[in-house]
């Protein structure tokens, strides 16, 4: 099925899309620790892309811009099957 047939066909279907600044593992005990104003690390540093997911699976990255005073996001870079498959050898994605 090329892309034409793929919009013709599914087009119209809704799902949602996530976007995952980065990434932290808590135990619960520091989780209860949280008030108002804490801070939390995450394992990206600024500038780099933050990951769009569908379903909690990676699909594309992009960065972050404000546009008329909001927030937005532009995507930089949509995954192939190729680098999904690597990401996922390497450890880099959980499964």
């Amino acid at each position: 099925m090329d892309r034409e047939e793929i919009k013709e066909r599914y087009g119209n279907v809704l799902f949602n899309i996530c976007v995952e600044l980065g990434r932290k593992k808590v135990s619960i005990g520091e989780m209860l620790r949280w008030e108002t104003g804490t801070i939390i690390r995450i394992n990206k540093t600024s500038g780099e892309p933050v990951d769009f997911l569908v379903r909690g699976k990676p699909l594309a990255f992009g960065e972050v811009m404000v546009l008329e005073e909001r927030f937005a996001l532009r995507i930089t870079e949509i995954l192939t099957k190729e680098m999904l498959v690597e990401k996922y050898k390497d450890g880099l994605y959980e499964t």
